[in-house]
């Protein structure tokens, strides 16, 4: 039997944002631009899941959060782990484009 594999904590954070989409964005309000976001976050989130223990890159990351950011107006919730989502998800890129020392 394999060994499980530890899963890097932003792609953690990326699968618990499709979890939420997938019961908090109103469909029926999407635009051709919200379907078109949409499909951006799927496809990056497939593409980072293929390597669920490397964190993903800096353009991923920024990429998945405009498109969280652009979903916006058609997601619903008083939920706060979305928020906490949000901002965890923000600071990390924060951090990626802080020049190290």
């Amino acid at each position: 039997m394999d060994a499980p594999v530890a899963v890097d904590p932003i792609v953690q954070l990326m699968a618990d944002f499709m979890n939420y989409f997938s019961v908090s964005l109103y469909e029926s309000e999407f635009t051709k631009n919200h379907e078109d976001s949409y499909a951006t976050l799927h496809s990056i989130y497939d593409k980072v899941a293929l390597t669920p223990s490397v964190p993903p890159s800096l353009n991923d990351s920024d990429q998945f959060y405009n498109n969280i950011v652009y979903l916006a107006n058609v997601t619903y919730t008083d939920d706060p782990d979305y928020y906490t989502y949000k901002r965890t998800l923000r600071k990390y890129i924060i951090g990626l484009k802080l020049p190290s020392s």
